[in-house]
């Protein structure tokens, strides 16, 4: 999904600067209004944000129409699909990042009458309350205790709203502690997009692992190491470029002999050519990117010459559990602008009881879950995703 914010003088002015950058397929995921210039927040001008993102196979569809090749775009023609320029080539995308988007339209477009809905009845201003756009009669005590469970949460405004709409619309009773939980469970398990497991054959697979400092990548991957090959047979290769770190490349050297898994060091982009070529019979090459800021451009630009030199068949972005909401929009936003992701892994979820967010990505990007963490323990704590064991962990915490 390619993410954007917009500021105007008011929210419709932003909503008109949303449709015009990213056409009206545009899912809005944030909206706030706030005041800028002046002295300690006073006297400052009103102003409207609204952070939008539209499916990037929709801006395909976009390029299509008005007769451009994503591939190769003019520069203005890109500038006005995408915002900014981008001479990412076609040759470091991942075969399987289209695909990992085939169901995005679908649900963008599901996501977009929700929020045409809501603006027909003025519920766009995230401070009104449900009771507002429909009937006050339907929202009873019980619906008003659920709402605070999910503010607790830390789910965004628009998706209490939805959840609450539906249950209303199902005739669920907020009540009875049985229906709601059912009801919810089901709701976060269709959130939850699952990436087909990768398909290991006598090709050669290169996973590539990006994200920032500290959400836990080479301990991920060492447990990814371990279960291709302890579990799965394969062969497979290690690879760190994390040389910024102090001792990082030791704590994968000392998994790997451990493992009995080779690891090498690249010291930067260019050495990846000799280490792929020296590890060809290799089922498997995971390769460790070294932690970026999402604020430093540099690092980013560093980042985005690596995996076009690894040239990797899918790209995962790891993050961590216990990150804020909106640091992780702009996490996705800027490591997505930068390199082609197409699975996400989620580290630390025994370190907080709070998932409103993960459920807010599930629902506002179309990037399938790979794998998730619950601990330190390697090669144990690492799951494979199953939406409905997944969805009950979250459910039991949304509501508890």
């Amino acid at each position: 999904m390619r993410i954007k914010r917009y500021e105007a003088p008011t929210i419709q002015e932003a909503l008109v600067k949303v449709k015009k950058d990213l056409g009206p397929e545009a899912v809005i995921l944030y909206t706030k209004t706030f005041r800028k210039g002046g002295v300690l927040g006073f006297f400052g001008t009103p102003m409207a944000e609204i952070t939008a993102g539209v499916d990037l196979n929709l801006l395909d569809d976009m390029a299509k129409r008005k007769g451009v090749s994503r591939e190769a775009p003019s520069v203005s023609e890109r500038e006005l699909i995408t915002g900014k320029i981008s001479d990412t080539s076609k040759s470091t995308q991942p075969a399987s990042f289209a695909g990992s988007l085939d169901s995005a339209r679908v649900k963008a477009k599901a996501l977009q009458r929700e929020l045409n809905e809501m603006k027909t009845s003025s519920a766009f201003n995230v401070s009104r309350d449900l009771n507002q756009a429909d009937s006050a009669a339907l929202l009873s005590e019980g619906f008003a205790r659920l709402k605070k469970k999910l503010i607790r949460q830390e789910v965004e405004e628009f998706l209490i709203q939805k959840i609450i709409k539906g249950m209303i619309s199902e005739k669920i009773d907020p009540d009875k502690n049985d229906e709601v939980f059912n009801w919810l469970n089901r709701f976060v398990a269709s959130a939850i997009k699952v990436a087909p497991p990768m398909p290991l054959s006598r090709f050669q697979k290169v996973i590539a692992f990006v994200g920032p400092t500290g959400v836990g990548k080479t301990t991920t991957i060492a447990k990814l190491g371990a279960r291709f090959s302890l579990m799965e047979q394969k062969r497979v290769a290690m690879v760190t470029a994390d040389t910024y770190r102090i001792a990082a490349t030791e704590q994968l050297k000392t998994y790997g002999r451990i493992m009995g898994i080779p690891v090498e060091v690249a010291d930067s982009a260019d050495d990846m050519t000799g280490i792929l070529n020296k590890y060809k019979n290799m089922d498997v090459v995971l390769v460790d990117t070294a932690g970026r800021s999402p604020s430093s451009d540099e690092q980013l630009e560093e980042l985005k010459k690596f995996v076009a030199q690894s040239q990797p068949d899918e790209i995962h972005l790891v993050l961590s559990a216990t990150t804020k909401y909106f640091d992780m929009i702009r996490i996705i936003e800027r490591f997505g602008a930068a390199v082609p992701i197409n699975r996400m892994i989620f580290t630390k979820l025994d370190e907080t009881r709070f998932y409103g967010a993960f459920i807010n990505l599930m629902n506002n990007f179309q990037i399938p879950l790979a794998y998730y963490a619950a601990g330190q323990n390697v090669p144990d704590d690492l799951e494979v995703p199953e939406a409905r064991t997944l969805a009950e962990k979250i459910t039991k915490s949304l509501l508890g």
